[in-house]
């Protein structure tokens, strides 16, 4: 059996990756791809984490997990989709770190999965963007330590990148950009899934409505329907066409006063951001996804 572990990052995806494959799980099914409830897959794989942290031995792990996600014999792609497989919330940054305790959990994860075929998938986002929505997200216990030690220009995507290649360097390990999300989404469908199922993926065009404004993702998937893209990056060009048309800017804006930058600032993290990816690309056994 063939694991698949999405691990978000947080405040990237907010479970509409694993939404949409669930929505199509009956024809996933008939390929052989089970897509787990969190609520499924969480329990058994933290306590084995928290046994292992214990120093204590894990036994039965995967009939344990499969037992719990009702994964059986004609199981031959088990997708797990939860950014809690990697870390809690309020463990994605210290101010100046990205998952700086993810080191442990990794390797507790190649323990747990050793011996299957494992590709682990990985959604990175501008710092500028992400602690912002950290800070609006977390609680404020977790967000003070965060302002206090904030040092934007120190936050490096490509540290979390080098962690899993370095305690996990069997597992393929493809990366992609929040930003670029809505050009690569059926791709990424497809690639976390392995397959696409008959007829496409349903509601794969639901991801838009958070992007666009009202009525404009059913425009959308209308023109596509009628008119199917050739390929991929002919599909890319249609949706920049209708995003250029009909993006809610509103949407898409951020708070960024409790952070104390200014636009300067946002600029300068951004380009930082911009060097991290190319870094990102170049590290041996990543895949990075880009339009």
């Amino acid at each position: 059996m063939d694991i698949v572990l999405h691990l978000g990052a947080h405040l990237t995806d907010e479970a509409q990756l694993r939404d949409c494959l669930r929505a199509n799980q009956a024809g996933l099914s008939r390929a052989g791809v089970l897509v787990a409830r969190p609520r499924d897959c969480l329990t058994p794989v933290l306590e084995a984490a928290s046994a292992l942290a214990s120093e204590r031995q894990i036994t039965g792990f995967m009939a344990k997990l499969c037992d719990a996600v009702d994964a059986d014999d004609t199981t031959r792609r088990l997708v797990l989709s939860a950014p809690g497989l990697l870390a809690r919330l309020p463990e994605v940054t210290d101010g100046r770190t990205l998952y700086p305790l993810v080191s442990e959990r990794i390797r507790a994860l190649r323990t747990m999965f050793d011996n299957q075929p494992t590709e682990v998938f990985l959604c990175i986002r501008n710092p500028a963007t992400y602690i912002p929505a950290f800070l609006a997200s977390a609680k404020s216990r977790h967000t003070q330590n965060v302002l206090e030690n904030l040092s934007g220009e120190s936050l490096r995507w490509s540290q979390l990148v080098t962690d899993l290649r370095t305690y996990w360097p069997e597992a393929a390990l493809t990366v992609w950009c929040d930003e670029d999300t809505p050009f690569l989404w059926h791709r990424i469908l497809h690639e976390v899934a392995g397959v696409t199922p008959e007829g496409g993926f349903a509601k794969s065009y639901d991801w838009f409505r958070a992007v666009m404004v009202e009525g404009g993702a059913e425009k959308l998937e209308a023109y596509l329907e009628a008119a199917p893209p050739v390929d991929e990056q002919h599909r890319q060009k249609v949706i920049a066409a209708f995003l250029d048309k009909m993006c809610d800017e509103s949407k898409l804006d951020v708070d960024i006063s409790a952070t104390g930058w200014d636009e300067a600032s946002v600029d300068v993290l951004s380009e930082l951001y911009e060097d991290d990816v190319d870094l990102i690309g170049s590290i041996e056994g990543v895949r990075l996804l880009q339009p």
